[in-house]
């Protein structure tokens, strides 16, 4: 009869030295392979984070220039002073102008045929145009991701309080000459500074 020889152990374990050589360097090769994986994900993640914080001060720089415009173009700040202070005086083009805020219902109608503006009404006029230009311009990046709505919150806040608070005085305006997305975006900021 025969006899099974049980010191050979089963049919996949190793029984030479060139066996275990194949299975050590296998482990070793996987334990590579796995630590290679781990530090590419951990290099990929890394890059990640450093291009979201490129990204993100790319942004913010953008929002500090885009601000800085709007607070340095004459007729835009001049827009917002007159929603901040009535009876201020204004100088454009020579000419000196007393705004008073109810001033600024009438110069902000929609223009129809034969209805006529004085020289101080197409100045308030030039004036928001301006400002809800940069505003319309904001709304736009902010849809594109290339701005942070927070990151221009604090100081357009309260302007944006100011026009949602008088709909009669600026809502047809907005309206007619295609700043509703302009709008849009002063009423998230009101909604915001309240």
């Amino acid at each position: 009869m025969a006899t099974e020889n049980t010191a050979q152990g089963g049919p996949f374990s190793p029984t030479t030295l060139k066996d275990w050589v194949s299975v050590i360097s296998t482990l070793i090769t996987m334990a590579l392979a796995v630590w290679g994986i781990w530090s590419g994900l951990r290099s990929a993640r890394n890059a990640i984070q450093e291009k979201r914080k490129e990204h993100r001060q790319k942004q913010l720089a953008a929002a500090r220039d885009m601000m800085k415009e709007i607070f340095t173009d004459p007729l835009a700040r001049s827009a917002m002073r007159m929603m901040d202070w009535s009876g201020r005086s204004f100088t454009h083009e020579g000419q000196t102008y007393v705004v008073h805020w109810r001033d600024l219902k009438p110069a902000l109608v929609v223009h129809e045929k034969g209805l006529g503006f004085s020289k101080q009404q197409e100045f308030i006029r030039d004036c928001f145009e301006a400002y809800f230009d940069h505003m319309l311009v904001l709304e736009h990046f902010l849809k594109q991701d290339y701005l942070h709505e927070a990151d221009i919150a604090v100081p357009l806040e309260y302007y944006a309080g100011r026009v949602m608070a008088f709909p009669d005085t600026y809502d047809r305006f907005l309206r007619a000459y295609g700043y509703s997305e302009a709008r849009a975006l002063m009423q998230r900021l009101a909604e915001r500074g309240k």
